[in-house]
């Protein structure tokens, strides 16, 4: 996003202000409630969109020095990601090529090679297979260079590690995230991503469908009211400047400090002291930008009624660099996101359990909401394609 654009987008809170109105469409829109509870199209998104399109699994500050490993529960099952010793990112099924026991049961830590505590077959943090004990008695005729741990092509981009299983290859990943990530690359260039630094993750599993959770947040109708005790009341009610990106979108979410800014001062004025930036990044990952750090919400999809919620603050300095001042100041800060999420995910479970009473055979999306429509349609059109 640069300065032009920045200050558009002010100038577009202003006039919503002066109009006491939010971005809307031009009618309204329903969803049928079998598209969040039918097992087997859940099974059909997964196979059309989850496992297809690029997912954000780490930040690159999960993975800062030459060696590190992570282990990560995908939608291509346990992933093993190194950096390796020339400080290039790789992933790997978490499968040794033998018998297929699990290579690395850490979550993280720092390793050159792995060893399957199955039969000891050992890998390098490259992948390559690299000693199989009585190899030579008992595998004979077993190539070493061609049952190295099996790939799955990835990228390092824009602060993250992106998982891309629908690519050909490593360089091929880069091509295939470069194209799904064109229509927002100035603003993740913007929120320069990759200078920040994880900050205690947060997990919990939820009962609702992924696009419940995902429609939550892509209008501020509900701020008022859901957040009336939380962050509601710092909040214009209703307001909105919502961009469809792609097959992405950014919500401008205006707090009570756009009252201030007049629009002579728009010119100077920073987008991120008057508003909270939402960027919902098919197919589910979300940046919730503040003023100073992003809450990272990675949304992964079990089933058709159940979703785990991972919340990462990502913040300007690393856990050990933080005074006991600035460790308390972030931990604050981390739980008045939470309860607030937590707002939001309640409500969507209640949504979820409510579609079972048969009292609702479809949903009901205003000309305020008219980004969740947008958002729908796109799910179909990738269902359309599978």
């Amino acid at each position: 996003m640069n300065r032009h654009d920045e200050t558009r987008i002010l100038k577009q809170c202003l006039d919503l202000l002066a109009d006491k109105s939010t971005t809307l469409s031009a009618k309204t829109h329903t969803s049928s409630v079998n598209r969040y509870t039918d097992l087997q199209r859940f099974e059909q998104e997964r196979r059309a969109i989850h496992q297809v399109l690029p997912v954000a699994y780490l930040h690159s500050s999960e993975l800062p020095n030459p060696n590190n490993f992570r282990t990560v529960r995908t939608h291509s099952g346990s992933v093993l990601f190194t950096r390796t010793e020339a400080g290039d990112i790789k992933a790997f099924h978490n499968v040794c090529r033998h018998r297929g026991a699990q290579v690395e049961s850490r979550t993280s830590g720092c390793a050159k090679a792995f060893s399957c505590p199955y039969h000891a077959w050992r890998y390098g943090n490259d992948g390559q297979l690299l000693s199989v004990p009585f190899e030579q008695d008992c595998f004979p005729e077993l190539d070493k260079s061609q049952s190295g741990l099996a790939p799955i092509p990835c990228v390092e981009a824009f602060g993250f590690v992106w998982l891309c299983p629908s690519a050909k290859n490593d360089e091929d990943a880069r091509q295939v995230l470069e194209h799904h990530l064109e229509p927002m690359k100035a603003d993740l260039v913007w929120l320069q991503c990759h200078r920040l630094h994880t900050f205690e993750p947060h997990h919990r599993v939820w009962n609702a469908n992924w696009k419940i959770i995902t429609e939550g947040g892509l209008e501020t109708y509900h701020f008022k009211f859901a957040h009336k005790n939380t962050i509601g009341p710092y909040f214009l009610s209703n307001t909105c400047v919502t961009d469809q990106m792609g097959v992405h979108f950014r919500v401008v979410m205006p707090t009570e400090e756009l009252k201030s800014v007049k629009t002579d001062s728009a010119q100077v004025a920073q987008l991120r002291d008057i508003a909270h930036i939402v960027y919902s990044i098919a197919p589910q990952m979300v940046l919730l930008v503040q003023k100073d750090h992003i809450d990272w919400i990675q949304m992964i999809p079990l089933s058709v009624n159940q979703s785990e919620i991972i919340i990462t603050p990502l913040i300007p300095k690393p856990v050990h660099d933080l005074s006991e001042k600035e460790l308390g100041y972030w931990r604050r800060n981390r739980e008045i996101s939470l309860k607030t999420l937590d707002e939001d995910f309640e409500l969507g479970q209640q949504i979820q359990a409510g579609m079972s009473s048969g009292a609702n055979s479809q949903l009901t999306f205003g000309r305020n909401e008219g980004a969740l429509a947008l958002f729908n349609a796109w799910v179909e059109g990738q269902l359309n394609h599978c």
